[in-house]
């Protein structure tokens, strides 16, 4: 597990939030066909993830009661041809 870090999440307020490692299982490619015939190639890969705790230091949860987990940094890479 990571350390436990403030993160600011979308509605401007500063959380606890668990830096999770992690492994990479699969990052699937957007395939794009220009007008010119030339293809590029896009994908997201995050850099980092956290999983947002609640006032006790516990797990959050959403609404529908799946994990609140906040992915921080992510990267677009291309690919063009």
């Amino acid at each position: 597990m990571g350390r436990v870090t403030k993160i600011q999440i979308n509605d401007g307020e500063d959380r606890d939030a668990l830096e999770l490692d992690f492994e990479i299982q699969n990052e699937q490619w957007n395939d794009y066909k220009l007008q010119d015939g030339s293809r590029v190639r896009v994908k997201t890969s995050a850099l980092k993830i956290f999983r947002i705790l609640d006032d006790e230091g516990k797990p959050a949860y959403t609404p529908d009661g799946d994990p609140f987990v906040w992915v921080r940094y992510s990267t677009n890479i291309v690919s063009g041809e």
